[in-house]
């Protein structure tokens, strides 16, 4: 390295000494003797100054070797950089001082801001998929498709009960784990945050609710808690739009709002009034029940614009929570608590008039909260303690449905007109205990899923 270094020296002293000599080219049409090169000495230690005859250099003569002390001067920096490089043991390379820095010169663009507030969770909660998982909410996208939300276990820096959701593309033979809001998972709408539900509308958007709202616009990677101004008690996706009834918190007549699902855009649908639950959705059908009235309300609200206007006709039971299923209108089922009990009703005129469907009070009794599900305009199941009624008749008869060993279900629901799930309590009414079955032909029979 030192032998090259003490070349490099020689050659650019040469190189220096000559520049300083040369003088400008000759004017166009002029003709000079070439000047003879002087002659060189071997090197023998450091080189001793010239003597030179004092002249007075012009301003072209002072350009040119200012010019050359400075190319000079940027090959001795190439010099100590190579060699420090050289020291280091690293090639050279470029730096991002050294790249030239990219400007846009275009406009920022911004997004419309939503029609209310967002908050930001500060991190999605990372996937798990637990041991002995016990599913409390499900929904699917169709037949092989599944999210599940149930309990999980909470990281060092998070305080309180956390959720956990599991996913599968294959009709349950295989679960992945999807990140959770960092929030808590909570049983009740008493304290006014955290969720207990799920709905997804496709792989990458998707909501968490009850009683706090959460949406995820990328499969779950993060979430952010929506301001909607209160509870969501209910929340139904259909035709890329999101439906909600939401309560001021604390208790309260609630409003039914609508957003976009690839962006959160809620506002609410002032012709629905003041409304109570029941909230199904199919395509540009909407149907809720009122908060009008003595009780929970004594109206069914139809709309059949995705709910921009709606008509009214009386509720099967009046003063008593409903909830409905039309997966083929006209026909809407109905079933609605009548007090300790309750009962399912029918309509054909898109729930103008309801009838008692057979096996409603004493012949079939039903808990006043009973899970409920139609796979069609035919076919219906109801959940009573601890069986499943099926009816495809219309509601005229009604025929009990294995399986057994459960002590309460909890939730029934299709996916289309044969594929549907059940859940319910194995044991003690409990979250650890509930489990999930799967029905492939319209409820006739159900069977377990494994889960992890």
């Amino acid at each position: 390295m030192s032998d090259y270094l003490d070349r490099l020296e020689e050659e650019l002293a040469q190189l220096t000494e000559q520049g300083a000599h040369q003088r400008p080219q000759a004017r166009r049409g002029a003709v000079r003797r070439p000047r003879p090169a002087p002659a060189r000495r071997p090197r023998r230690g450091p080189r001793p100054p010239r003597q030179r005859r004092r002249r007075t250099a012009g301003p072209r003569r002072l350009s040119e070797a200012l010019a050359v002390l400075a190319a000079v001067a940027v090959v001795a920096a190439v010099v100590v950089i190579v060699e420090a490089n050289l020291h280091n043991g690293r090639t050279p390379h470029a730096t991002a001082a050294s790249s030239p820095a990219r400007t846009s010169t275009a406009p920022h663009k911004t997004s419309s801001a939503p029609a209310q507030p967002t908050t930001p969770t500060a991190a999605a909660l990372p996937a798990q998929v637990p041991a002995h998982f016990a599913p409390e909410s499900f929904t699917a996208i169709g037949e092989l498709t599944w999210w599940l939300l149930g309990p999980g276990s909470c990281p060092a820096d998070f305080s309180g009960a956390c959720g956990a959701i599991l996913r599968t593309t294959d009709g349950g033979r295989n679960f992945t784990g999807v990140p959770t809001p960092r929030a808590p998972l909570t049983p009740s709408a008493t304290s006014g945050a955290g969720y207990s539900q799920l709905a997804f509308a496709d792989p990458q958007n998707g909501y968490a609710y009850n009683p706090a709202l959460y949406a995820t616009h990328n499969g779950g990677t993060t979430w952010q808690q929506i301001n909607v101004g209160g509870t969501v008690s209910s929340l139904v996706i259909s035709s890329g739009q999101a439906y909600a009834v939401v309560s001021a918190t604390g208790g309260g007549t609630g409003k039914l709002m609508r957003s976009p699902i690839a962006h959160d855009d809620w506002a609410a649908l002032s012709a629905a009034g003041a409304v109570s639950g029941g909230l199904w959705v199919q395509g540009s059908t909407v149907i809720t029940q009122s908060a009008a009235g003595t009780g929970v309300g004594g109206n069914v609200l139809v709309s059949s614009d995705g709910g921009n206007t709606f008509t009214t006709s009386p509720a099967p039971s009046a003063g008593f929570p409903c909830q409905f299923s039309a997966p083929q209108p006209p026909v809407v089922w109905a079933e609605c608590a009548t007090g300790t009990e309750s009962g399912v009703w029918r309509s054909s005129d898109n729930g103008a008039h309801f009838t008692v469907a057979a096996g409603t009070g004493t012949s079939l009794p039903l808990p006043g909260a009973a899970p409920f599900a139609a796979a069609s305009s035919s076919i219906a199941v109801v959940g009573a303690q601890t069986m499943i009624y099926r009816s495809d008749s219309s509601g005229s008869l009604w025929s009990q449905v294995e399986p057994s060993g459960i002590s309460q279900w909890a939730y029934l629901g299709f996916t289309d007109p044969t594929h549907g799930v059940a859940l319910g309590y194995a044991g003690q009414v409990a979250p650890t205990n509930e489990r999930l079955y799967y029905t492939t032909d319209a409820g006739q029979s159900y069977h377990l899923v494994p889960l992890p």
